[in-house]
């Protein structure tokens, strides 16, 4: 005898077991605590402007801030006058760019020149285009050989460079372009470089 389908039908339960049921975990940001309010999300990521412990530079005295500039100033000269190194820029720390310096310092350039030489050669073209066209074109060649001859200098004193750098320090101790740091040294006037030399002419260093 065929068995009758049981009509019996879950009860749904009512609104107040649903209620029951929810827990303050359930609305939470699920990470087990409710999510914070815009304000206290402001208020966390909130810093003093000063630095750590320190108070905002917008509530310093004038006073202050003249003592806080003066004291830069004074790091600043240090660093770039007399080299010191607890000041210094990251890109000229080390003994191994100290002695490139050095050694750049010590020696006399055909780049540093170049400044003057195509100075010179411009006014002269400016005048002389006119007046003497030939002289204004063998004016104008020399200065491209000037060039020409101040990229074969840079180069030459490169391979130098590495050379003296290698014997000194090892290769496995270079910076990363250590070499182009001392050609582009090379390239500026003596009085524009910075760190200032702190060797004459003729003063190589050991």
């Amino acid at each position: 005898m065929p068995l009758k389908p049981d009509k019996t039908v879950a009860k749904t339960p009512n609104k107040a077991t649903a209620k029951t049921q929810a827990s303050p975990a359930a609305k939470s940001d699920g990470k087990g605590r409710p999510t914070p309010t815009r304000k206290q999300a402001e208020a966390a990521h909130k810093r003093p402007l000063g630095g750590a412990g320190g108070r905002p530079k917008a509530n310093l005295t004038k006073e202050q801030q003249k003592a806080e500039r003066a004291k830069a100033r004074e790091r600043w000269d240090l660093a770039m006058k007399n080299g010191d190194e607890r000041y210094l820029p990251a890109r000229d720390k080390g003994p191994v760019k100290r002695w490139t310096r050095d050694y750049i310092d010590s020696r006399r350039s055909l780049g540093e020149y170049i400044v003057f030489l195509a100075l010179g050669s411009l006014i002269l073209l400016f005048f002389l285009i006119q007046l003497a066209p030939v002289v204004a074109s063998v004016v104008m060649l020399s200065l491209y050989v000037v060039l020409i001859a101040v990229v074969i200098d840079a180069i030459i004193r490169g391979r130098k460079l590495k050379k003296a750098l290698v014997a000194k320090f090892g290769e496995d101790r270079l910076p990363r372009g250590s070499v182009w740091y001392g050609i582009n040294r090379s390239l500026q006037m003596r009085r524009s470089r910075m760190p200032n030399p702190q060797v004459k002419r003729g003063e190589y260093p050991s």
